[in-house]
């Protein structure tokens, strides 16, 4: 070894950048995973929306009343209340809401409203005369005052063949008509009707200081812990995609010997640093095109199914991270997204070079992942927490601040000197473990050895 080469040297940096930029781009594995990421992310919206589409008209069918399968044929509707409430409200409100969705509406008079197959019939008699007239496919709805308020009650004869789901959506339907003429009665407007079936929220206590601070920040609850979780996930997958790649690579040029021919013309820091910044630029572009076809979504939903963001906005991989926070923010995120993949990728460079065999690939990948799981997991756990104190740890403590500070800061909850020291953190992180692999780099690389463990590689450094 030359003892008067500079190991910081970078010399043949571009060459290595450009042979790896290339050659990613080449592997059919890493090719293929770049067009269907550029394709889930322009599917995205409209994924997402037929989704909660269907989950929305499944909630709908499990809640609206269908009576065109039932066992009832006729219900008579007994009114024993002082509100004046008779079933041709309803017809005229199925009429009005039918037409509004353009469908043909069957003419009914006062007398009878039919739904499906059932005809629900107004009835002067009491509930008491009627059970002794009505047959085997016939109910009564019984709409009476209690000491706790109003009751729709279904009713049966003893030998009805009535199922009781039955007879309870006939009392569920007719009831709640009831209740919208009960309200309209003591002249309530709409909105306040609607305002009264919401009821009061009483879910919690907030303590003075709890309610200041949380004033105190720009964004809060759900939304906050949406983009914590949007991030940590994009830095677990631009780690995850470079490391086994970094890691594989160097390897191979070892166990091949290719890396002794590299050398003469190239200086190790220069290699491993090309490999990771060339690895960075595939990263980087997945990043640009999935972020294009992510607004490509938006365009098709908007313009194609005139839907509102919010029918199919998603709440785990969106880049709406990174333009929800103006310019500063964007610039913050990158950066923070940067140094954690350099930090990983510098990492996952010196493990490799410890490797032998492809084998020792998996324990190298492993150790890496490992980490990066620990700050994804931590940085979860802290989003769901969104504590004063638990905030500013997971703000300066790595690998946990890898993946929360810049959240913390751009959602209001950490100020910018903080976001500095854990920047300056981090810098100071990477800066040691690039001193670390220009020292034992060329050593370890060069090296037929069983794998090293961590104190070798740190007497390698001190040699």
């Amino acid at each position: 070894m030359n003892k008067k080469e500079n190991i910081y040297s970078m010399k043949g940096f571009s060459k290595v950048f450009k042979f790896t930029l290339v050659q990613t781009f080449k592997n059919p594995g890493y090719r293929v995973s770049f067009i269907i990421f550029v394709l889930v992310m322009t599917c995205m919206g409209p994924l997402q929306y037929f989704m909660s589409k269907s989950s929305m008209d499944t909630v709908d069918s499990i809640n609206t009343v269908d009576f065109e399968d039932t066992s009832v044929k006729n219900v008579y509707v007994v009114n024993d209340t002082a509100v004046d409430f008779d079933i041709s409200y309803i017809a005229d409100k199925e009429k009005n809401e039918s037409a509004d969705d353009d469908k043909t509406i069957p003419q009914m008079n006062n007398d009878v409203l039919e739904a499906g197959n059932v005809k629900f019939i107004p009835s002067d008699k009491s509930y008491h005369e009627l059970l002794d007239e009505i047959g085997e496919e016939d109910a009564v709805v019984y709409i009476h005052k209690t000491d706790e308020g109003y009751e729709a009650s279904g009713i049966i004869s003893d030998n009805s063949d009535i199922e009781s789901k039955d007879i309870d959506d006939a009392a569920g339907y007719i009831g709640s008509y009831f209740e919208e003429v009960r309200l309209k009665d003591i002249n309530l407007t709409n909105e306040e009707i609607m305002m009264i079936s919401s009821g009061v929220d009483t879910d919690g206590v907030i303590k003075e200081s709890d309610y200041i601070a949380e004033q105190s920040k720009t964004i809060s609850g759900s939304k906050y812990f949406t983009y914590i979780l949007a991030f940590s996930v994009i830095v677990m997958m631009v780690v995850s995609l470079s490391n086994s790649f970094i890691i594989a690579s160097v390897t191979e040029e070892k166990q091949s010997k290719l890396v002794e021919s590299l050398l003469v013309s190239v200086r190790p820091m220069a290699l491993l640093m090309g490999k990771i910044c060339g690895m960075m630029a595939y990263v980087l572009s997945i990043l640009f095109c999935g972020f294009i076809g992510s607004k490509l979504s938006d365009l098709i939903m908007k313009y194609g199914f005139n839907a509102d963001k919010e029918a199919y906005g998603g709440t785990g991989f969106d880049f709406s991270v990174f333009r929800s926070f103006g310019t500063s923010g964007l610039i913050i995120l990158l950066v923070s997204l940067m140094i954690a993949y350099m930090t990983f990728a510098v990492l996952g460079g010196i493990l490799g070079s410890s490797c032998s065999k492809i084998e020792d690939t998996q324990n190298a990948t492993g150790t890496v992942m490992t980490v990066v799981m620990l700050g994804y997991m931590g940085g979860i756990f802290f989003g769901m927490a969104d504590n004063n104190i638990l905030n500013i740890v997971s703000s300066l403590v790595p690998p946990f601040s890898y993946f929360c500070s810049p959240i913390l800061y751009v959602t209001g909850r950490i100020g910018l000197g903080l976001l500095l020291v854990s920047f300056v953190l981090q810098v100071v992180i990477l800066g040691l473990l690039i001193l670390l692999s220009a020292k034992t780099y060329r050593s370890l690389i060069l090296s037929d050895s069983a794998t090293p463990k961590l104190a070798t590689i740190f007497k390698t450094a001190r040699m």
